[in-house]
């Protein structure tokens, strides 16, 4: 038995940072008597929208919903049409193609260069659509010059954050204030995690955003009055009253984040393990740091014996599942082979340099 055993990812000390805030902050709640909206949630998305230097952020259940409620919210004003024709990279998470779909829309997938959507992915794609959906994979985000296309395009740009909270563009401009909408998923192992599901929807126009916020409460413009079909996805005070906790932690922990990654990028010296190029870093807080190897499980077990843990990100892609039969038919060569050969490495902000040194070495040996 290994005694020094590095998880991918143990969630356990990085929450016990914040065990003392958290308890004073369930009670507080507990004495309020106040479990659904109310002031932690008012304060939670005041304080989100002003680090994301946005004027609206909406709180809901989860990111999945959030994104799926700015495509409804579009619907409603008439910015999207019915069955909307929805531009979305192959290589992401299938919940960004799920968000689509229970939106009534249509997912149309893309291949990605590197790792992105880029401009020059969408000048050669000549397929009729209607939106774009960027993804911030990894924690990078998508090119300024996707925002610029869309922009010179006239069309309508939204944002799949999930993985980039904290990412700050080339001018300055923070993760999910660089689409129309944003939406952010707060999943306990983001890097802005809440201690279960929740999710947030960050924007600039103020029509979107009230239209966002009533589909969320039942489609409610007050108590007894619906005036659109909405759902029940809305950011309870406690997940809102924890992320308050970590919010001011962010910076410093993505900063860890880039500060590993770049210790990886100086020290893994491995011709069976590939890497992308130092680019990688450029606007990225580093949700995860992933290599690729072409004999995946033999690469994975080796770790496992040498006392490391890994993920993968992700085994297979949205078009190849079941649950997409209608995409099956699809194929997508560089998403493809992400897929099958990435291996995500630890890289989170509590490992020591002892840790990741240890990382290095199994990896090299590999």
């Amino acid at each position: 038995m290994i005694s020094t055993y590095i998880p991918y990812l143990d969630l356990q000390p990085h929450n016990n940072r914040f065990a003392q805030q958290d308890l004073k902050t369930f009670k507080e709640i507990h004495r309020t008597g106040r479990f659904i909206g109310g002031e932690w949630v008012n304060r939670f998305e005041n304080t989100f929208a002003s680090y994301c230097g946005v004027d609206h952020c909406i709180g809901t259940a989860n990111g999945m919903d959030a994104l799926t409620i700015i495509l409804k919210a579009e619907l409603a004003l008439g910015k999207l049409p019915k069955n909307a024709k929805i531009v979305v990279p192959a290589h992401t998470y299938i919940a960004t193609f799920l968000s689509v779909l229970h939106a009534g829309m249509q997912p149309i997938p893309v291949d990605v260069e590197e790792l992105t959507i880029t401009a020059q992915v969408l000048r050669q794609f000549h397929q009729n659509y209607d939106a774009i959906i960027a993804v911030d994979i990894y924690g990078r985000l998508v090119d300024d010059e996707v925002y610029a296309y869309a922009k010179e395009k006239s069309i309508p740009i939204y944002c799949d954050t999930a993985q980039s909270h904290g990412a700050t563009s080339d001018t300055g401009v923070k993760s999910g204030n660089l689409a129309r909408a944003s939406a952010f998923s707060f999943y306990p192992t983001k890097n802005l995690g809440a201690l279960g599901d929740a999710g947030a929807i960050t924007t600039n126009d103020h029509d979107l955003a009230i239209t966002c916020r009533k589909i969320a409460n039942y489609g409610r413009e007050s108590r007894f009055i619906n005036n659109l079909v909405g759902v029940n996805s809305r950011l309870d005070p406690l997940q809102a009253g924890f992320l308050l906790n970590r919010l001011p932690q962010l910076d410093t922990d993505n900063q860890r984040r880039v500060a590993i990654a770049s210790y990886y990028f100086k020290h893994l010296q491995n011709t069976k393990v590939s890497l992308h190029t130092l680019d990688f870093l450029k606007n990225n807080v580093v949700h995860v740091f992933p290599v690729y190897v072409d004999h995946r499980k033999g690469f994975v077990d080796h770790l496992d014996k040498e006392g490391i843990g890994t993920s993968v990100h992700y085994e297979v892609p949205p078009h190849q599942q079941k649950a997409l039969q209608e995409l099956n038919h699809l194929r997508f060569p560089v998403t493809e082979k992400l897929h099958r050969t990435e291996v995500s490495l630890p890289c989170h902000p509590l490992m020591t340099l002892e840790q990741l040194q240890k990382v290095v070495q199994a990896v090299n040996a590999y």
